[in-house]
């Protein structure tokens, strides 16, 4: 009686419940009688002496095989485990060694023979290096059974133990033998055993442990071990098909569609070679739109349409069309950014608190950065993002990543998320198209970059810079989108919120990898003034006037060092330090004026890119003195008795109340006065 295992003779003789699973590690290169016509050719018999020449039992292992055993052969010369067989009879002990000088006369009669049969050699046979001990995803999983483990045929150092003949092969390390080939399952079941399920796992601690475990539980599937790669393939090509419906020269399609366009195209440009070389060797000609190597593509392209049952609208028109790139993207009616925008990312040096700010833009998502005008608000955001885009080790920051607008009173929802357009059809009706805003369309790079970006990977940070942030009507502006701002409500949030836009309807949620910085001069409006639903979405860090930069910038010194050029007429430094003076003096008298205080005081960075003294002159005439009648409201009897103790008429018009053209020597004998009321002591004691 037969079966497709064999005999029932065979099964009596062989079957095993729970065989035994050995390692024999061997070569049979100058050995004809282990080759495949030889006596003892591979897979026919294990054999050894019984002990080493030293007298130890290093093949005592070849003692504990029973009837029905499996055994894999390992090719140590080829690196490879060749094939398996079944322990066919019990261990014989007077072997005379094999028909070769290798053994010596004492060692003949003596040594061990090890009946085997059925030999079965795989298709795709194992690569100890590649396959296996080299394999990196393996090597937490080899080195767990190698500690709870003896006598491996491998060592700590993933390497062939030296001396190992023939071991014992774990169950554990057999899982690892059947997911790289799985035609072992049907060798053990000819020989009537069903290898176990792997325990059930309750949780990985890592996604490489995942990814192990999942492939030594395939081969157990009832499924064929392609049909995920079958479902992917008809997903893809079928997503594929639809796409190309609306593929014809020069027509606008959807951002899904050009995605889908552009993977088309690198599916041939990644293997150009490949498919140029093909098309020679066959022989391939070309149509009137494709050469050879595109008519090659686009046929088998419909090949696998048609094996999958679906359209096979894939021509050489569409695969030209696709292959040049001869389309146009439009996104809902979001269009691609322009190629300017993918340029690389100038990279800046690290600013002064950018781990603070790095820290709670990560925890918050954005932040205002609030002051005087003239602190470097805007510069530090700007600074900041140029220098944060470029700490993410795996991607190379462009220019598209790092987006700046201005708010004004006239800014609108329509300009900053969705608006309409109005065009008039050639049936003279009105059509209207939705237009995205700047934050839609960072907000939609970003969110294509966190789609695309691998699970163990950070996306690509994008960062939007508002500067004003103050002197738009938040509220408004932001609409909807306030809500979507929190950390835990955007997409992949634990709380994902989805939006609708106002105008087109579409859902919208705000990816993670997307940071605002707002910048904001309190001289305009005061923090306390900010819309508090957006005020509470925010984080605020403070930026006052910091004119010790202002002294390390220009090399004056200490703050008495600064006082003596002031009042020496004969330092090239004199009308600067006078300026850094004043304007310390000024601050001063701002912050106890009951309606100014800080928020009003004059910035440093008004001063820092001054040359020589008729820019300092222009700095006063055209910014720092317009800034106090704004902040005083015109109120020049104010400004003359409450900053200038009723001096400056150098500078100011009294009568007619307005700012004078005048000279470095003016400005500095005014400023002189600023100088004389410095007190040096008071600053010691700040500072």
């Amino acid at each position: 009686m037969i079966d497709e295992y064999g005999g029932v003779d065979q099964m009596i003789h062989s079957a095993r419940e729970d065989p035994t699973l050995y390692i024999e590690v061997t070569s049979v290169e100058d050995k004809p009688y282990e080759q495949e016509d030889g006596e003892y050719r591979l897979g026919s018999a294990a054999f050894s002496k019984s002990e080493s020449r030293d007298g130890r039992d290093i093949y005592g292992t070849l003692r504990e095989p029973e009837v029905g055993d499996l055994v894999f052969h390992l090719l140590k010369n080829k690196r490879q485990i060749r094939g398996a067989s079944t322990v066919s009879s019990t261990l014989q002990t007077d072997f005379e060694g094999p028909p070769d000088d290798s053994w010596n006369d004492v060692a003949r009669g003596d040594g061990y023979y090890l009946p085997l049969g059925d030999y079965r050699e795989f298709t795709d046979p194992i690569d100890i290096d590649s396959d296996l001990l080299q394999n990196d995803a393996y090597r937490e999983r080899l080195t767990d059974i190698l500690e709870t483990n003896d006598g491996l045929f491998y060592d700590q150092n993933f390497e062939l133990t030296q001396g190992a003949y023939f071991t014992e092969c774990p169950l554990d390390l057999l899982y690892l033998f059947i997911a790289e080939e799985p035609a072992i399952m049907n060798v053990a079941r000819q020989s009537y055993w069903s290898v176990p399920l792997p325990p059930a796992a309750d949780s990985y601690d890592s996604v490489s442990e995942a990814v192990v475990d999942v492939w030594t539980r395939l081969p157990f599937s009832d499924q064929d071990r392609e049909w995920f790669r079958s479902i992917l393939t008809r997903t893809v090509m079928e997503a594929f098909t639809e796409s190309l419906s609306s593929v014809q020269p020069n027509a606008e399609i959807t951002e899904t569609e050009a995605t889908h366009c552009e993977l088309i195209r690198r599916l041939y440009t990644d293997q150009e070679q490949k498919f140029e070389d093909a098309a020679e060797e066959l022989g391939v000609g070309r149509t009137n739109q494709a050469g050879d190597a595109e008519t090659l593509f686009f046929v088998l392209f419909r090949e696998l349409q048609a094996d999958l049952g679906l359209s096979t609208n894939m021509s050489q028109v569409k695969a030209r069309t696709i292959l040049n790139e001869n389309y146009e993207i439009e996104v809902g009616d979001i269009r691609k950014p322009p190629e300017e925008g993918r340029g690389p990312l100038e990279q800046a040096e690290k600013p002064d608190q950018a781990d603070d700010i790095a820290r709670q833009l990560t925890a918050t998502g954005q932040m205002v950065f609030y002051g005087p005008p003239g602190t470097g608000k805007t510069y530090t955001a700007q600074r900041f993002a140029r220098w944060w885009l470029h700490q993410q080790d795996s991607t190379d920051p462009y220019t598209g990543q790092l987006e700046t607008v201005t708010f004004h009173p006239s800014f609108t929802y329509e300009d900053f998320i969705e608006g309409l357009s109005a065009e008039t059809t050639d049936d003279g009706s009105m059509k209207y198209d939705e237009e995205p805003g700047v934050f839609l369309e960072v907000a939609t790079r970003a969110r294509q970059d966190f789609h695309s970006a691998a699970d163990d990977d950070e996306p690509r940070r994008y960062v939007l810079i508002i500067d004003e942030i103050n002197r738009g009507n938040l509220a408004q502006i932001f609409g909807e989108t306030i809500t979507g701002l929190e950390k835990d409500k955007r997409l992949g949030g634990e709380n994902e919120t989805k939006l609708s836009l106002a105008h087109s309807g579409e859902s919208f949620t705000i990816p993670p990898n997307l940071y605002v910085i707002g910048t904001m001069n309190t001289a305009d409006r005061s923090i306390a003034l900010v819309d508090a639903a957006l005020r509470r979405r925010f984080r605020f860090l403070a930026f006052p006037p910091q004119l010790d930069l202002l002294r390390e910038h220009f090399d004056l010194g200490s703050w008495e060092s600064v006082r003596n050029h002031a009042t020496s007429k004969a330092s090239d430094s004199q009308l600067i330090s006078q300026s850094v003076i004043a304007i310390r003096v000024l601050n001063e008298r701002i912050r106890n004026e009951p309606d100014l205080g800080r928020g009003k005081q004059i910035g440093h960075s008004l001063l820092f890119n001054v040359e020589d003294k008729q820019d300092i002159v222009d700095v006063w005439r055209f910014e720092i003195l317009p800034l106090l009648e704004e902040y005083f409201f015109g109120q020049y009897e104010r400004i003359r008795e409450s900053l200038f103790n009723g001096e400056g008429s150098m500078l100011f018009d009294w009568d007619r109340e307005e700012i004078k053209s005048f000279t470095s020597r003016e400005l500095n004998d005014t400023l002189a006065g600023f100088v004389e009321d410095f007190e040096l002591a008071t600053v010691s004691a700040d500072e």
